[in-house]
C-alpha cells in the first residue's frame, strides 16, 4: 500500500497500466475471446457504465472525498469538451460523470484522466466505490480531527486490492469528522464518524450495513470508538465477511444490509467478530504515520456586510446562504451552487480551476449535495470572489437552502429511470428560490434506487409508474421527514403517489402548510420532521391516486416531455 507522510496531500490515484489493461480487455472482447457478460463485469470495474441509449457509455471519474485539484478540473473539462452533450454531472457520491461516449473513444479519455492523476478504476461494479467525506473535513468548527489523511490511506488500501475484488455487490464507504455526519456515514455499507477514544486519541465510531434503495436502513453500530490508526483492520474484516456471506444469487438482495437484515444485529455482530479475529492474526499496516492532532477552534462569526457596504449587488444574500465559518478566524467555506443535479460545463470547471488557484486552499471539494466547496477563503477576499463567480455564472445564492435540490439524471440517461427527475428539480427551484429555509432539503430520484437519496430528504420524491385507466402514467412517490443526524438516518414517510405534472403543486402545498403551522421561530424543515405524516395527507389528497375518470391528458406526460409516457425501463448495470 502506498503511504503518505503526516500532513502530506497527494491526489494522484491513477495508474497508466489500468488504461493499458482496459485496452487489452476491450480488444479481447472485440475478438470474441471474452464473453459479453465477462467483459461487462470488467468494464464496470473500470468506471464505464451502460446508458439507456444504445452503444454509448457513461464515464464515472472517482474523486475520493470529492477532492479535486485545479489541473485535474481542467483535464475533466477537456473530456467534457469532446462529449456529445458537452456536460458533466457531479453526483451524490462526489464523483463526476460524463455521458454518451462510444466505446472506441473511452480508452483515450481514460488515459488523459490518468495522466492527471484521476482514475475510473472501481468507480462502478462490484467493488469498493468512491469513498466520500464531509467537504468541511479539516476546517470544520465541530470536527474531532481531520479525517482527510485517513481517507487517503483507506482509498489507497482498497483501490486495486485483490481481497476486495469480485464482491457480491457494490460497496460504499463514507467518513464524517463530526457527529453532525455531513457525509451521511449512517447510510453506507461502512460509515466512519470521528470520535475521541478512551485514551484521548483519534478513533472512529464504526457503522456497518446502512443503505437506501427499496429497503433503507441506518447503519448498525459495531464499535463505539475503534482506534483510527488501526481502522483498516475492522474494515478488512467487514470486506471478508461480505465476501463470504453476501448473496451472489439474487443481486437485488446482495448488499451487506441484506446480510444484516437476514441475520439480525446479534448474529451479525457475532459473525463479524469471527472475521475480525482472523484479520487480527495478520493485520494490515497501522496508520501510525498520521498525526491527527486537532488544533482547536477560534470562536468567531463573520458579519455579512450589506450590498452597499461592499458595493456589489447581491453580495449579502449570497454571503448569507453560501458562506460558512471555518474553525479559523477570518477564514470561511464558500459553497458554489450547481443546479440540475450538479450539471457542469467545461467552462464551469475551467473557471472553478482558476478561482480555486486564486482563493483558499487551492483544492476544490465536491459535496453529497452536488455542489462544490472552496475552503479557507479569507473574508476580505469574498467580494472579489463573488464578482468572479458571478461573472462565470457560478455566483447563485441559496446553497443548502430548500431551493438547492439534489437530483439524479433519471430517465434522460439511466436504464432504470422512470421519470425526468431533473425537470421536476428545475420546476421546484423556480418555485422555491425565495423561500430561503436552510433547515430543509428536497431530494429527487428517477426511480426507487435512491441515487438522489430521496429517503433522507425533508421532502423526497422518486419516479414510479402507475396505470390509470390502463395507460401508463408517470408518478412520484412522495415522502416527508427524512434526515441524517447524530443519532443515525431517519427515512421519510410515504404520503402516496402523485402524477409527475402535479408533483410541484404537491410540494408547494406541503411547504405552505408547514409555514402556516410551524411554531414561532421553528423552521419548515423542523416542522416537517416532527409532524405526524398522517396530518399531511389531507393537504395533498386530491392530487394523489387519480381516479380513471378524473385523469387529464397531461397526467400521462412527464414534465417537459415531448411524447406521452411509455413507462419503459431496461436492464440496469448497477445490478451487474
Amino acid at each position: 500500500m502506498a503511504s503518505l507522510e503526516s500532513g502530506e496531500f497527494d491526489n494522484d490515484y491513477a495508474k497508466l497500466s489500468d488504461v493499458d489493461e482496459f485496452v487489452a480487455r476491450t480488444q479481447d472482447y472485440a475478438a470474441g475471446l471474452l464473453s459479453a457478460d465477462a467483459y461487462r463485469a470488467y468494464r464496470l470495474t473500470r468506471g464505464v457504465y451502460g446508458q439507456r441509449q444504445d452503444d454509448v457509455f457513461m464515464l464515472r471519474i472517482k474523486m475520493p472525498g470529492g477532492i479535486v485539484l485545479p489541473d485535474q478540473l481542467r483535464c475533466v473539462a477537456d473530456v467534457i469538451d469532446v462529449a456529445p452533450e458537452r456536460l458533466g454531472h457531479v453526483t451524490t457520491r462526489e464523483n463526476i460523470q460524463i455521458h454518451h461516449f462510444p466505446l472506441d473513444q473511452v480508452a483515450d479519455k481514460m488515459r488523459l484522466l490518468a495522466e492527471a492523476g484521476l482514475t475510473m478504476t472501481e468507480a462502478c461494479g462490484s467493488a469498493v466505490r468512491n469513498i466520500t467525506q464531509d467537504p468541511y473535513a479539516g476546517l470544520a468548527a465541530d470536527e474531532v480531527f481531520d479525517t482527510t489523511p485517513y481517507l487517503q490511506a483507506i482509498v489507497r488500501f482498497f483501490l486495486r486490492n485483490p481481497r476486495a475484488q469480485g464482491l457480491p455487490r457494490k460497496f460504499k464507504i463514507a467518513i464524517s469528522p463530526s457527529a453532525a455526519d455531513r457525509a451521511y456515514a449512517a447510510i453506507h455499507d461502512i460509515g466512519l464518524v470521528a470520535v475521541k477514544g478512551t485514551d484521548g486519541q483519534p478513533a472512529f465510531k464504526f457503522l456497518v450495513g446502512g443503505g437506501l434503495a427499496s429497503m433503507p436502513r441506518t447503519g448498525l453500530l459495531v464499535h463505539e470508538a475503534w482506534p483510527a490508526k488501526d481502522i483498516l483492520t475492522p474494515m478488512l474484516a467487514v470486506i471478508d465477511f461480505f465476501q463470504a456471506h453476501g448473496n451472489r444469487k439474487v443481486r437485488s438482495k446482495a448488499r451487506i444490509k441484506h446480510v444484516l437484515r437476514k441475520m439480525g444485529p446479534d448474529e451479525f455482530k457475532a459473525t463479524y467478530e469471527g472475521y475480525l479475529l482472523e484479520v487480527q492474526k495478520d493485520p494490515p499496516q497501522q496508520l501510525d504515520h498520521i498525526d491527527a492532532v486537532y488544533s482547536g477552534v477560534e470562536t468567531w462569526q463573520y458579519a455579512r456586510p450589506s450590498d452597499a457596504d461592499v458595493g456589489v449587488q447581491g453580495f449579502h444574500l449570497w454571503a448569507t446562504t453560501c458562506v460558512r465559518e471555518t474553525r479559523l478566524a477570518g477564514k470561511v467555506f464558500v459553497t458554489v451552487r450547481l443546479d440540475r443535479g450538479g450539471e457542469v460545463t467545461a467552462q464551469n470547471l475551467r473557471d472553478l480551476a482558476t478561482i480555486t488557484e486564486t482563493f483558499g486552499q487551492g483544492r476544490l471539494h465536491f459535496t453529497p449535495q452536488q455542489n462544490a466547496v472552496l475552503r479557507a477563503v479569507a473574508v476580505e477576499d469574498l467580494p472579489a470572489l463573488y464578482k468572479q463567480l458571478s461573472a462565470a455564472g457560478l455566483g447563485k445564492a441559496g446553497a443548502n437552502t430548500i431551493a438547492d435540490i439534489t437530483s439524479c439524471p433519471g430517465v434522460s440517461t439511466c436504464n432504470l429511470g422512470v421519470t425526468y427527475s431533473r425537470n421536476l428539480a428545475d420546476d421546484l427551484v423556480e418555485l422555491l428560490e425565495n423561500v430561503g429555509d436552510v433547515d430543509a432539503s428536497i431530494k429527487i430520484s428517477g426511480c426507487h434506487n435512491s441515487c438522489g437519496q430521496h429517503h433522507i430528504g425533508t421532502i423526497g420524491l422518486y419516479g414510479a409508474l402507475r396505470r390509470v385507466g390502463g395507460r401508463p402514467a408517470p408518478h412520484y412517490r412522495l415522502m416527508v421527514g427524512g434526515d441524517v443526524n447524530p443519532n443515525g438516518a431517519v427515512f421519510g414517510e410515504d404520503l402516496g403517489l402523485v402524477p409527475a405534472r402535479r408533483a410541484t403543486e404537491a410540494v408547494k402545498r406541503i411547504i405552505d402548510h408547514a409555514a402556516g403551522k410551524k411554531l414561532p421561530g421553528e423552521s419548515v424543515g423542523s416542522y416537517l420532521r416532527r409532524v405526524d405524516p398522517e396530518s399531511l395527507k389531507p393537504v395533498v389528497a386530491d392530487l394523489l391516486d387519480i381516479a380513471d375518470d378524473a385523469a387529464q391528458e397531461l397526467d400521462f406526460w412527464d414534465i417537459r416531455a415531448t411524447a406521452p409516457f411509455l413507462g419503459e425501463t431496461r436492464d440496469g448495470e448497477c445490478a451487474v
